[in-house]
């Protein structure tokens, strides 16, 4: 049984060799594979701590950078 599913992986293999990359099927796939976790409430996915923690340091610089500006400005 092994041998005959090593068998089968190499002709998978060899045939997908053959066929070359498939950049519209890739693409397609995963837009499916997006797709399905949306429509099971999985996407977008929930950040991590670190880097929620980061998102909410950008967002206070940018904050600081606009204080600044509108100061400059008169404002």
């Amino acid at each position: 049984m092994r041998r005959g599913q090593q068998a089968a992986a190499a002709r998978q293999r060899e045939l997908m060799r053959a066929e070359g990359p498939r950049p519209e099927r890739a693409v397609a796939e995963a837009l499916a594979a997006v797709a399905a976790l949306a429509a099971d409430g999985q996407w977008p996915a929930p950040r991590d701590a670190v880097s929620e923690r980061a998102v909410e340091e950008v967002r206070r610089r940018w904050a600081r950078i606009e204080r600044r500006a509108q100061e400059a400005r008169g404002g």
